[in-house]
């Protein structure tokens, strides 16, 4: 009998192996402003070695947006996915409206992702096709990313709109030159964890990859994390934080308030009590004394997220 998940996942991914943008040569516009060290071993064709690579949110976002470039096919408004060149950078653009002079670039997601859309590496993408764009003779006055939630439905669809901005797409053409000018590859800069789903350059075991950043061997105050972005949301992470411990302190102080009480109040909030069972555990003293031995089923392993102010650089 065939085997339904190898079959699913090994026709997806030749599929997705042999697509023209999985072996474009030319670093893209979606590239720049993510790991420095992916995009320099990509400039110095640097050989993939990650076999365990996971690939599948990424071709369900390309099925996506092949179904999106069909529903628009018949559309003599729109111009979809145009193929510009400029200076050795090649992007394939998913919408273009001349008569407005508007990008537009689909971009999928998880619906507990649209709080920090668009991230400043989006921003550099689309507009960088607006300047690839403008080198190529359009007239661009506005780019968008248009956020698809692949776990929502029309209601969680997100759009960000501005104005094109040259100055933008050159700060990360200069953030790419940068890459470009460096000698050795640059340093990690995501935990091994992530990358060794994540990336295709990651190798355990180092001889000819990247075998990210690990805590017990890099000091986390040695890391210098230099997004913006992410700046921002650890300081928002801490503060979220803060304000639940001070809401649950003031929620469990209110629950002596209703001891022994049972109804409905004038507002119509009900309040009652409910008897919960015991947590039903195995006692391992007795276990042992019975089997000599106590078994153990371990689970699968967790990554567990800390973020806490230490200072600041």
């Amino acid at each position: 009998m065939i085997d339904a998940k190898e079959l699913l996942l090994g026709a997806l991914h030749s599929k997705e192996a042999n697509r023209s943008r999985s072996i474009q040569v030319q670093i893209g516009p979606s590239e720049v402003g993510g790991c420095r060290r992916r995009v320099w071993y990509r400039l110095n064709n640097q050989p993939e070695t990650n076999d365990n690579e996971l690939k599948l949110a990424s071709i369900m976002g390309t099925a996506i947006h092949t179904a999106i470039e069909s529903a628009l096919a018949d559309n003599k408004e729109v111009l979809v996915e145009t193929e510009v060149e400029y200076d050795g950078m090649k992007a394939h653009i998913d919408c273009f409206i001349p008569s407005t002079g508007q990008v537009i670039d689909w971009k999928t997601t998880k619906v507990k992702n649209l709080s920090y859309f668009p991230s400043m590496q989006q921003r550099w993408q689309v507009q960088l096709y607006g300047y690839l764009l403008s080198k190529n003779g359009y007239q661009v006055n506005q780019v968008s990313l248009c956020a698809i939630a692949r776990d929502g439905d029309e209601r969680n669809v997100t759009v960000h709109s501005e104005a094109y901005d040259e100055s933008i797409a050159l700060e990360a053409l200069g953030w790419l030159a940068a890459v470009k000018d460096m000698k050795e590859p640059p340093a990690p800069e995501k935990d091994w964890s992530f990358c060794q789903f994540y990336c295709k350059y990651y190798d355990a075991s180092g001889q000819m990859g990247c075998v990210g950043l690990k805590k017990e061997r890099t000091p986390v105050s040695d890391v210098i994390i230099a997004d913006g972005d992410i700046d921002k949301n650890a300081l928002l992470y801490l503060q979220l934080g803060s304000a639940i411990k001070e809401m649950e302190a003031q929620q469990d102080s209110l629950k002596s308030s209703f001891e022994g009480l049972l109804g409905t109040t004038n507002s119509g909030i009900e309040v009652s009590w409910t008897t919960v069972k015991g947590r039903e555990t195995v006692d391992s003293d007795e276990v042992q004394t019975l089997l000599g031995f106590v078994p153990k089923k371990v689970g699968a392993e967790s990554q567990r997220l800390t973020v806490k102010q230490s200072g600041g650089k």
